[in-house]
C-alpha cells in the first residue's frame, strides 16, 4: 500500500529535479564543475602546496520599497597565505541588480582587488564584472547558481584587458528539519578566454571547492554565517601549479 503523501511529495520532488536539471544554466553550471573537478584531481601531484585563511562578508538588499526590482551588492574579502601569515589579497566589490521573475536576478559592478604575491610587488587589479543569479529549492535542498563575467585591468598593464568567466554552484540542506544548522557545498570554475600581456592564459584559470557548516538563526533571518574548508587549484599552464588548503569564513547579510 502506498502512502499518499509521501508518493506526492516524491512527484513533486521529482519533478522540480526534472526541471531544475533542464535549465540551461544548471546545465552549464554541471558542465564547468565537471572540468574543474577533474582538472583538480588530475593535478593534484603536481603542484606547490599552501595553507591560508580566507574570510568574506556579503551583502545585499533591496533598493526602495519592499516590491522594488532593483537590487544592491557588495562583498569584501580579507585573504592570507603561508599558514595565514601572510596578507595575500583584499576584494572590495560593490555592484546593482534587477530582479527577474522565478528568482532570477541580474547584476552589474565594479571590484577593486589589493594583491601581495609570494614573488614580486604589489599591485592592484580593477574588475567590471557582470552576473546572473539564480536559486531554487529541490525537496530538502537549496540549490544556486551564478555565472559571472569579468573584464580584467591591472595598474601598470598598458591597459591590456583580461576576460574571464566564472561560474558557480551551490547545494544547501538542512542538518536538522527545524535548526539552525545546514550542509553547503559548492563549486567555482574559473575560465580565462583571451591571454594578456600580464601573464592570464586562456583556459582553466582557477577551481574552488567549499564543504562546510552554515548557521542561519530564525531570530535574525537576514544572517547566515558559514565555516568550512575551501580547497582552490589554481592552474599555470607555463609554470608550477598551486593549491591552497584554507579555512573559510563566511558572514552573509541579505536585507
Amino acid at each position: 500500500m502506498t502512502c499518499p503523501s509521501l508518493s506526492t511529495d516524491m512527484t513533486e520532488i521529482s519533478q522540480k529535479v526534472r526541471t531544475a536539471a533542464m535549465n540551461p544554466f544548471s546545465i552549464l553550471a554541471a558542465v564547468l564543475l565537471c572540468m574543474g573537478l577533474g582538472r583538480t584531481f588530475d593535478l593534484q601531484a603536481e603542484t606547490e602546496q599552501n595553507n591560508g585563511l580566507w574570510m568574506m562578508k556579503a551583502s545585499q538588499g533591496v533598493l526602495g520599497s519592499k516590491d522594488s526590482p532593483y537590487r544592491w551588492w557588495l562583498d569584501a574579502h580579507l585573504r592570507y597565505s603561508d599558514d595565514a601569515n601572510d596578507f595575500e589579497q583584499s576584494i572590495f566589490r560593490p555592484g546593482f541588480g534587477y530582479a527577474l521573475p522565478k528568482n532570477h536576478t541580474l547584476w552589474a559592478g565594479y571590484g577593486w582587488i589589493a594583491n601581495s604575491p609570494e614573488i614580486g610587488d604589489t599591485f592592484h587589479e580593477h574588475r567590471f564584472w557582470q552576473q546572473h543569479s539564480w536559486k531554487t529549492k529541490v525537496g530538502s535542498f537549496g540549490l544556486a547558481s551564478r555565472s559571472r563575467l569579468e573584464q580584467r585591468f591591472r595598474e601598470g598593464s598598458q591597459d591590456d584587458t583580461g576576460w574571464r568567466f566564472r561560474q558557480f554552484i551551490k547545494l544547501t540542506r538542512p542538518i536538522l528539519d527545524d535548526g539552525p544548522l545546514y550542509w553547503s557545498l559548492w563549486d567555482e570554475v574559473f575560465l580565462n578566454l583571451n591571454d594578456t600581456d600580464w601573464g592570464a592564459e586562456s583556459g582553466l584559470d582557477r577551481n574552488r571547492i567549499f564543504a562546510g557548516i552554515g548557521w542561519k538563526p530564525k531570530s535574525m533571518p537576514y544572517l547566515k554565517g558559514e565555516v568550512g574548508y575551501l580547497n582552490q587549484l589554481i592552474d599555470r599552464p607555463s609554470g608550477i601549479h598551486r593549491m591552497d588548503h584554507l579555512l573559510s569564513l563566511n558572514l552573509f547579510l541579505n536585507f
